[in-house]
């Protein structure tokens, strides 16, 4: 008898939901395993997204969609990454708990707004940041329907990532460059998705991150070194976009212990040399 497929529905589909997507498709007998469905706004990313797997639902609005996104979630794994909406939150929300089997939702460590040195899962949120307002509501939204919340720090990989800026001179170096920064390889972090729709219980929050968070200069040395480009020039940190401008060093252990994970990429320097050899392939 064949296996019944899981449905895996992902609420938007970008970088993350594409690695995942990729992820699962990859493990033996996975293609038995899940059905994978992806939320859109518009049909002309339909294609692309059925490139990747993924079977879109074309929703516009989800309070309009409603029925249709309630069917999709029915007994589904269902991991939720797109950017903060009040609206668009607390409905999916709703109907993702009278629905879902498991919820994962995917936030950022933005929610720590000025905090600065090592920053775990007991450290306190910044509720005065406007920038992590939205996001810590969206947070409530889901938390309150069981889902897990995986905060995670800055993705790269699978095409994205600083060596592309400074490739394109789009980079400026945040302040002296002294400032910490964490980040995670996209292929990291959607396994950690994947192990926590598979292996835990819901209500739970993790922070995301590699072994070896950095400084900017640091990283920034290390790339303009291997693709042999000058030094970029810097700009006043208070100049900066927000997310430039923390000084924070993520401890990721938790969520490395309680999933029982091997990070493929654990500092940089893996992560970043994978993503060179793809630039001479």
């Amino acid at each position: 008898m064949a296996q019944e497929k899981r449905k895996l529905v992902f609420l938007g589909v970008g970088q993350v939901a594409r690695a995942l997507a990729d992820q699962v498709q990859r493990i033996a007998d996975s293609a038995c395993a899940y059905q994978l469905f992806g939320t859109t706004r518009s049909a002309e990313h339909a294609e692309s997204i059925r490139a990747a797997g993924i079977e879109p639902l074309i929703i516009p609005a989800f309070s309009a969609g409603a029925e249709r996104l309630h069917a999709a979630l029915k007994n589904a794994y269902v991991v939720v990454s797109f950017p903060p909406d009040s609206s668009s939150d607390s409905t999916a929300s709703s109907l993702a708990e009278a629905a879902a089997a498991r919820i994962v939702y995917i936030s950022s460590t933005s929610v720590y707004g000025k905090a600065e040195g090592v920053i775990d899962e007991n450290t306190s949120e910044d509720f005065k940041s406007p920038h992590a307002a939205s996001r810590l509501q969206a947070e409530e939204s889901w938390w309150s329907v069981g889902a897990t919340i995986i905060r995670a720090p800055g993705i790269y990989g699978r095409g994205n990532g600083l060596h592309h800026r400074l490739l394109n001179g789009q980079y400026r170096l945040p302040g002296d460059g002294s400032n910490y920064v964490s980040r995670v390889h996209v292929d990291d972090l959607s396994n950690m998705i994947l192990k926590a729709l598979e292996s835990r219980p819901q209500e739970s929050i993790y922070v995301a991150g590699d072994e070896q968070p950095t400084t900017h200069r640091e990283i920034v040395e290390w790339l303009v070194e291997r693709l042999s480009l000058p030094f970029p020039e810097s700009v006043p940190l208070e100049n900066c976009h927000y997310t430039q401008q923390g000084n924070r060093k993520i401890k990721a252990q938790k969520i490395v212990s309680d999933l029982k994970i091997k990070l493929k990429y654990p500092t940089y320097k893996e992560g970043y040399s994978e993503e060179l050899l793809k630039l001479q392939r």
